[in-house]
């Protein structure tokens, strides 16, 4: 999940770049996904919090609903220009200051 959200926290520029010649912003949204989707064991474990938990319900909604705006969002311009690029970077860092460097250690 960390990583997940290390990715989607990045400035566009950054984010551009490690997407690479291949860009495609879905890819950020997939690592999202997958962690996202297994997410409830880390919950249950006591690692991710209430507050960290509101962070990624909002993250996969917002997500969620960049898919449904089609094909805009998700290209270089949608990276640095669209609104809701910029409040999962947002969401993404806060939910990172909130979580410790490794499971179980915070």
């Amino acid at each position: 999940m960390r990583e997940a959200l290390t990715y989607l926290a990045l400035p566009a520029s950054d984010q551009i770049e490690w997407l690479g010649s291949m860009l495609c912003p879905d890819e950020l949204a997939l690592d999202f996904d997958g962690a996202y989707q297994a997410s409830w064991q880390s919950r249950e474990a006591g690692w991710i919090s209430d507050e960290v938990a509101g962070y990624l319900d909002e993250i996969d909604r917002l997500t969620n609903d960049l898919t449904e705006e089609g094909d805009e969002p998700w290209s270089a311009e949608g990276l640095q220009c669209h609104p809701t690029w910029e409040r999962l970077r947002i969401l993404s860092r806060a939910a990172l200051a909130l979580m410790p460097p490794a499971p179980w250690t915070g």
